[in-house]
């Protein structure tokens, strides 16, 4: 028998065809409790979210996640195929369809449905229902939750017949469940963000055409969710959502790819091998200096939380996208691979890799679904949305069962962003490790602390790794955690050991000082210089030396310039640049060239008389090892950063890797250049002697002479003991004791603009107390912001032949050809595209369909050939003004004056 709802498509493709959409509510249903029965771990963390019992919350998915569509009954959503609306109820309509979908549905239930199936009369449409935050959660499946602004709605979208039809499936949902009414068990405000999650995840896997046929024929609901429930089992299966039991037995050598002879742990690997593990969410703070074995130690802790926490996985959070790479490829060393091992023999895990530029996954998981249009607002077709979807890691990665990635893929999860329930449910079984912790800023950290608050809430543990961490920050952390438990943390001392690991769990606070490597603790002496061609004879003292060198710059334009002066000057050196202003392809070639010249295993054939000119991207993201190292004045947790390439690895005085040896290079001296020394400094010593180092820390430069300071005094550092010396007598000061006279506004002005960017992080994220609604503006997550500063841009280096575009390296136009081509540059610089000569608008967006997004979020520039391996385009900045830009596979990009 035919009924109303039968004559409504949910899901259309390119031609005549429909899947209706009854049907497509079902197969989202299905997918979803499919779901929890395959996945225990979701399903436990779910029960104990909305304190419901399990048979209890995967009945009342089975009513509500039905209902996420309600919206496409309008009759404006239907008329986006005219032709469907004439073949199946054989009329014609003009509504147009302002409003998406999901609003629609929440409008629907609010100002119609709920009066007669939520338990409300009309008199009481203002307050909530039971049921009203379940609709928010299923009909904001898009990735953001349902608009508020309600009025007029009805009226504008809907005719009385699809009222009527939405209220007959209504109704045949409750009857297919066996039940009478919808659930009146009040939910929780947290546990609708996971819930959400859940929803758009069902969602996607359910709009898969290659699991879920198209289907027009007028079926009972009972026979069709029968077929459903099969092909959601496929569907899940095929999507590696499966339960991988952890390994019963991991070691220190299961760390490496392939493990070095003689391996023994280092203390704070061994401590993490033996520390007693609570069966609650704990939080870990690991602080110990560069060469201790972080990462083994985290990825020890982590699996033995995964054996006795009954953990699904791990995300590893990582400051950059480079150090991210570096992870990724670690892990997936060896045979098995290091995160094969994490889990039992037999077990299929996935590892992913998530940021702005990671590769996209070649080929789909799923088969790939029937093409479907989008929906003529901003909400992009589920379907296509779930071919994007197993194409950008970024947001698979916190589903993998190991996700690595930049540290922001998990920040988005609390902010307004599209999709961060789903990132939410992905890290709700997982082990969070956050690595250089230390590296946050003020806002970075108010955001991290918002997301431990909601993992630990969540049942998760953490592992945050960091050099020394200053008590304050770990004190705002550990409280963070304590609060998503409902609990407050007593007074937290100031440690002056290092290194150090503290533990939070429901026992209180545990706090371990651990021992040093004999091997990792050292003197490091430092000299500062005032000019440049000072550095320039260091230089040459190096290379007559047959030692390899490095200066680290701060800004990309004097990393070039210099580089340049040096070409001039020197011709027989051999001399690379490394910033960040090359094309991803480039870069990576760079990289490559960098590691193998100045690597652990590089040789004396390889770093005789080599000289790096290079910015902050060596700094944490590559092991290299340098003979002679210079740096320009810079805050002191990262000038001791920098120390740490500098004769990093045991090496004979020829430079050969000699790793059961002592070092024979004699003793460390970093380098740095720096402003004369003056006692009672004028206001602007800094950007007097270095503007280039003045632009990028002028907000720290109180903070900078007092670094400069310490290490005068001292002459150098040692460490581990002088760790946290250096970070807390630099940072935990009295700006009116401790700076000069002309640098106490600065100090001030630093210690104010921290408090700032702490405030802008409270107001930007999310708020999970509240529950899932919406409550000011969600953004794309390619530009929520997970950091403060300049706004950046995707630049995409092009160039134009016959008439079209392609990548600056390659013939082929996918997306991965469009991402080798990339690189990202201020949006003050790269504002708006300059349409090269002879190319027309239309014909300028047409070539710029094969980008990633369409070039949505980017800016492309059209290059032309000078010479060889030299480029020229424009780009208009944001002034605007017109600037043109140049393009080296040597250099980099610049800007021509």
């Amino acid at each position: 028998m035919r009924a109303s709802f039968h004559a409504y498509w949910g899901k259309a493709g390119e031609g005549e065809t429909c899947h209706l959409l009854p049907y497509h509510c079902l197969d989202v249903a299905a997918c979803g409790v499919t779901l929890l029965k395959r996945l225990p771990r979701w399903r436990r963390r779910l029960v104990g979210l909305s304190g419901m019992g399990e048979d209890t919350l995967l009945l009342t998915l089975r009513v509500f996640l039905p209902l996420h569509d309600l919206g496409k009954f309008a009759t404006a959503f239907q008329n986006l195929r005219p032709d469907l609306l004439e073949r199946l109820r054989h009329r014609r309509s003009a509504k147009g369809y302002p409003t998406r979908h999901d609003t629609l549905g929440y409008a629907l239930w609010r100002e119609q449905l709920r009066s007669r199936f939520g338990g409300t009369g009309r008199r009481r449409r203002t307050s909530d229902s039971p049921a009203d935050p379940w609709m928010r959660v299923v009909t904001g499946h898009h990735g953001q939750p349902p608009g508020e602004s309600l009025q007029g709605l009805l009226r504008d979208h809907f005719e009385a017949e699809d009222i009527e039809a939405a209220e007959a499936f209504l109704q045949a949902v409750l009857e297919l469940t066996g039940v009478e009414s919808l659930p009146k068990t009040a939910l929780p405000p947290e546990a609708t963000w996971w819930l959400a999650g859940l929803t758009v995840l069902a969602d996607w896997l359910g709009s898969n055409a290659g699991f879920f046929p198209y289907c027009e024929e007028a079926l009972p609901l009972h026979d069709y969710w029968d077929r459903a429930l099969k092909q959601a089992e496929k569907a899940v299966e095929a999507a590696g959502l499966n339960p991988d039991p952890p390994s019963g037995r991991f070691t220190l050598g299961d760390c490496f790819a392939d493990p070095p002879a003689n391996l023994k742990p280092t203390p704070l690997q061994r401590w993490a091998e033996t520390v007693a593990l609570d069966a609650g969410p704990s939080l870990f703070i690991l602080e110990d200096v560069t060469g201790a074995g972080k990462t083994e130690a985290a990825l020890l802790l982590a699996q033995r939380l995964l054996r006795e926490q009954g953990g699904g996985g791990l995300y590893f959070g990582l400051p950059t996208m480079a150090t991210a790479n570096g992870m990724y490829q670690r892990l997936g060393g060896g045979e098995p691979p290091v995160y094969c091992r994490l889990f039992a023999p037999g077990s299929h895990p996935s590892l992913v890799l998530a940021h702005s530029r990671a590769e996209l996954v070649r080929g789909h998981l799923l088969p790939p679904p029937e093409p479907e249009g989008d929906y003529g607002d901003s909400t992009e077709a589920a379907a296509n949305r779930c071919s994007a979807w197993l194409a950008d890691n970024r947001k698979k990665a916190l589903l993998a069962e190991v996700g690595v990635g930049t540290i922001d893929q998990a920040l988005l999860a609390v902010l307004a962003s599209r999709h961060q329930s789903l990132r939410l449910l992905g890290l709700l079984d997982k082990v969070l490790i956050a690595d250089e912790v230390h590296a946050c800023d003020a806002y970075m950290n108010r955001l991290l602390e918002h997301l431990l608050r909601a993992h630990a809430g969540a049942g998760g543990s953490a592992i945050l790794l960091s050099a020394t961490l200053p008590h304050r920050q770990k004190t705002a952390l550990i409280e963070a955690f304590a609060a998503g438990l409902g609990r407050e943390i007593d007074h937290l001392e100031p440690s002056k050991d290092y290194p150090l690991a503290t533990v939070f769990d429901r026992n209180g606070i545990r706090i371990q000082p651990l021992e040093t490597r004999p091997e990792v603790a050292r003197q490091v002496a430092v000299e500062f210089i005032e000019r440049e061609e000072q550095v320039e004879t260091v230089l040459a003292d190096a290379v007559s030396r047959g030692c390899c060198a490095c200066w680290i710059c701060n800004t990309v334009d004097d990393a070039r310039r210099r580089f340049e002066q040096l070409v001039q000057t020197h011709p027989d050196w051999k001399l690379d640049l490394f910033h960040a202003r090359f094309t991803l392809h480039d870069r990576m070639a760079v990289e490559r060239r960098v590691l193998r010249n100045f690597g652990k295993r590089s040789g004396p054939a390889e770093r005789r008389g080599r000289v790096l000119i290079a910015t902050q991207v060596v700094e944490q993201s590559l092991d290299l090892d340098f003979d002679v190292l210079i740096s320009d004045l810079a805050p002191i947790d990262l000038l001791v950063q920098r120390a740490g390439r500098l004769q990093r690895h045991p090496r004979d005085k020829e430079g050969r890797y000699t790793p059961d040896a002592t070092d024979r290079r004699g003793i460390p001296k970093l380098i740095v250049l720096a402003p004369p020394w003056d006692d009672d400094p004028p206001a602007d010593w800094l950007r007097q002697a270095l503007p280039g180092t003045a632009a990028v820390y002028e907000a720290e430069d109180a903070h900078l002479w007092l670094g400069m300071k310490l290490l005068r005094e001292r002459r150098g550092f040692g460490m581990p003991g002088d760790a946290r010396f250096l970070i807390e007598g630099v940072y935990d000061t009295d700006p009116f004791v401790d700076f000069p006279e002309a640098l106490q506004a600065k100090a001030l002005e630093a210690e104010t603009t921290d408090k700032c960017k702490a405030t802008i992080g409270e107001d930007k994220v999310l708020h999970l107390e509240s529950g899932y609604r919406l409550e000011g503006p969600w953004l794309d997550e390619d530009i929520a912001p997970t950091r403060l500063g300049e706004p950046t841009t995707t630049v995409w280096l092009a160039r134009l032949a016959e008439g079209r575009l392609l990548p600056l390296h390659s013939d082929s136009t996918a997306p991965e050809a469009w991402l080798e081509s990339s690189l990202t540059l201020r949006q003050a610089l790269a504002r708006y595209e300059v349409i090269p000569d002879g190319v027309s608008p239309e014909g300028w967006q047409k070539s710029k369909e094969d980008l990633p997004g369409r070039g949505k979020w980017g800016v492309v520039i059209a290059l032309n050939p000078v010479t060889e391996n030299f480029w020229e385009g424009q780009v208009q900045s944001e002034q605007p003004r017109i600037r043109t830009i140049v393009y080296s596979q040597t250099t980099g990009l610049a800007f021509k004056e």
